[in-house]
């Protein structure tokens, strides 16, 4: 019989366990040992829970049941590792066109899958809001964590560990990937891992250099699109032996250079700007640019040949 009161139970969720949503045998005592009542920031409490996750050992100042939540799942990912990895490592139609055969073999072709589903299920599990006799208590949202390949983690380091201990991936590797890309591009991130797990320093640094280059390559790219669009209309202009591109005039726009003088002034800026061009190219452009500057000094040109009148 516990010392606590229980959780309010929905009808629904009678003989639930509570942390990983299995059927519930047992209760976890919060806390287990009634002189830690004083590190908690709620009422004592009973919890429904299952043979495998009432037995978790906690923390004994542990400060609340959202804290008691992720260490319980954190010993469920540690013991339910290899299945969880299963997920990462194979597609349910891999393992059902899988040849494998045998006692051993065969038998896990036959339930990986079911083994996978199963693990990510009762990691994912979130329950249902606690309350002690119809009073809610307060704490963590209830879309807490850290969503991946259809997995809830209490956290992204948290995945970020499992990852890399159930993948047998480089310790390092990974988060330097996430810090560059984000958490939004894990996928990618854990692809580029997955082909790169003996690697020295020297190689982990040169990827990450290597992915670094890609990711500004991509910032300039969207950067440049958002100004394509900003300024869309415009059109190059040919004068004389020149030719002012359209990415030139859009430069100049963005810059607020409206006068050859002032243009003169940013030529460093300019050739910063458009040194991936090559030498030869970047001068030719910036050449073209001037000679339309010296060009639109007369207001005469201006009105009779410039197609880009309305944005000056």
């Amino acid at each position: 019989m516990s010392a606590y009161t229980y959780i309010d139970i929905p009808f629904n969720f009678r003989y639930t366990c509570w942390f990983c949503g299995e059927p519930s045998s047992r209760s976890f005592d919060l806390p287990k040992n009634p002189n830690n009542q004083r590190f908690l920031e709620h009422d004592p409490m009973s919890i429904p829970a299952c043979s495998e996750c009432a037995v978790v050992t906690v923390a004994s100042d542990v400060s609340s049941i959202w804290a008691v939540r992720d260490q319980v799942k954190r010993s469920m990912m540690d013991k339910y590792s290899d299945h969880l990895a299963i997920g990462q490592n194979w597609t349910e139609e891999e393992l059902k066109e899988s040849e494998f055969s045998g006692a051993l073999l065969g038998g896990f072709g036959e339930s990986a899958w079911a083994m996978y589903l199963i693990a990510k299920d009762r990691v994912s599990y979130q329950g249902w809001p606690v309350a002690l006799d119809s009073m809610l208590v307060e704490g963590d949202d209830e879309s807490y964590g850290f969503e991946f390949d259809g997995v809830r983690y209490m956290s992204l380091n948290t995945c970020l560990e499992h990852l890399i201990k159930a993948l047998r991936l480089d310790a390092e590797l990974l988060p330097s990937l996430v810090d560059i890309l984000g958490p939004d591009r894990l996928t990618y991130a854990l692809r580029i891992a997955k082909l790169n797990k003996a690697i020295t320093a020297y190689q982990r640094n040169k990827i990450l250099d290597e992915i670094r280059q890609q990711q500004d390559d991509q910032d300039d790219m969207l950067e440049q699109a958002k100004y394509a669009g900003q300024f869309h209309g415009i059109e190059e202009v040919a004068i004389g032996d020149g030719l002012a591109t359209i990415s030139s005039i859009q430069w100049a726009l963005k810059n607020d250079i409206k006068s050859l003088e002032y243009l003169c002034q940013q030529e460093d800026a300019f050739f910063d700007e458009f040194a991936h061009l090559g030498g030869p190219q970047c001068y030719m452009n910036y050449y073209g640019l001037q000679l339309y500057f010296e060009a639109r000094q007369n207001p005469v040109w201006v009105a009779e040949h410039d197609p880009n009148l309305s944005w000056w």
